[in-house]
């Protein structure tokens, strides 16, 4: 039975590129300064459990694609840098980088063999970010999570339009990822599992970052609320390729969250297909957002009578994921509440930054984006497969 609160679609066992660890300085490579405190200024953990096939080497150019930020930048300017990735269902790798004499160097730490899915559980995940925190203590933590993604939909759900995630087989139709294993759902892990394994593990991130699909989501955001300061995601679908990292990667090190939205929209501008969303969410706030949301959702119970008008951000028919702030002012009528919401809105999520059209594998086509507010909403769907799920999302709870 699914638990009353929101999910995520997501976690599969993690792939076998193992842990990757940046040093700035070749000699800085034990993780402690000589009198024992943390060496580095921040530790970023790329987190890549098994996705699947398909997305696997993927994963391997990410990773890649991050050596070159730290290349170009002449090392990690005094942070470290974490991968774990899965190579298949049974064995995992965690991998320190370190930077030194022009390039990256790859250490594995600790190779991890799975006879079961124990890395979807909150002791799994609190055991492995454990494993990489021991290896490179630092003042703060952030995560980058890549993988397929389902935003906040509990794991094993089954989505109808998903099946036609075949047409990806065929020509014209680009790939794009999302949170955990696609089809099986042995390798999917919902959102509070996370929140829970993070929690477990005495650590709170300073941002997770989703480079999967449908992420920049309220209901996910509030399941994080406690464990990270900022959650960083696309709000649609997002190509296969990925998060620029090669473009990004310092910035994120740095945690430059405006030159991350900036460095996206310029690589998702000019890619083949130029279409790409992001969003960057204030976690601390997100808790004001539900207080205003709470005295809107009192006053308007019965909710939009129509949300065909509401902007979409997803392929799905009917629509799960529709633009936060679009849904309402269609909600609310109400001008001193609805300006009290759109002030906590731009508190909530300071940067942003989309492509004039989105697109969805599901549908392999483009849709224009009318408005944009960088966070989806999934109250107002009406498609079957989820809708009795979203009234059990801890979001709905506190805000209804």
């Amino acid at each position: 039975m699914m638990k009353p609160y929101s999910f995520l679609k997501i976690l599969a066992i993690f792939i076998t590129l193992p842990f990757i660890f940046f040093s700035c300085e070749a000699d800085d490579i034990n993780g402690k300064k000589p009198d024992g405190t943390a060496s580095y200024r921040q530790t970023l953990f790329m987190y890549m459990p098994w996705s699947g096939e398909s997305i696997y080497n993927y994963f391997l150019k990410n990773i890649s694609s991050f050596e070159t930020a730290i290349e170009n930048n002449g090392g990690l300017d005094g942070n470290a840098l974490m991968v774990f990735i899965s190579e298949n269902s049974s064995t995992s790798h965690l991998i320190r980088i370190t930077y030194g004499k022009g390039g990256c160097i790859r250490d594995t730490i600790q190779e991890y063999r799975f006879n079961s899915c124990d890395f979807t559980t909150a002791k799994g995940i609190a055991s492995i970010i454990g494993d990489a925190a021991k290896q490179a203590p630092a003042e703060t933590y952030a995560m980058a999570i890549g993988s397929h993604g389902m935003g906040w939909i509990p794991a094993g759900t089954e989505v109808s339009t998903r099946m036609s995630k075949s047409k990806s087989l065929h020509p014209g139709v680009h790939l794009t990822r999302f949170f955990g294993h696609w089809s099986d759902n042995n390798y999917q892990t919902d959102i509070q599992t996370l929140a829970d394994g993070i929690e477990a593990a005495g650590i709170k991130m300073e941002y997770i970052l989703f480079d999967d699909c449908y992420m920049s989501n309220i209901e996910t955001a509030y399941d994080l609320r406690n464990v990270t300061d900022f959650l960083i995601a696309s709000t649609c679908e997002i190509m296969i390729e990925g998060m620029p990292y090669a473009k990004i990667g310092i910035d994120l090190l740095n945690n430059d969250y405006k030159s991350v939205c900036e460095g996206f929209y310029e690589f998702y501008s000019n890619f083949g297909r130029p279409c790409g969303t992001i969003g960057v969410t204030d976690c601390n706030e997100v808790e004001g957002m539900a207080d205003i949301m709470r005295q809107i959702n009192g006053q308007y119970p019965s909710g939009v009578e129509n949300a065909n008008d509401i902007q979409d951000l997803d392929g799905y028919t009917p629509t799960i994921f529709f633009d936060f702030g679009d849904y309402v002012s269609h909600l609310c009528q109400d001008e001193s509440l609805l300006a009290m919401f759109n002030e906590q809105l731009a508190r909530l999520v300071p940067y942003k930054a989309n492509t004039e059209k989105y697109y969805s594998s599901l549908t392999n086509k483009e849709t224009t984006i009318s408005t944009f507010s960088g966070l989806t909403i999934s109250d107002p769907t009406r498609n079957t497969s989820v809708a009795n799920d979203v009234k059990k999302t801890n979001w709905y709870y506190a805000t209804h």
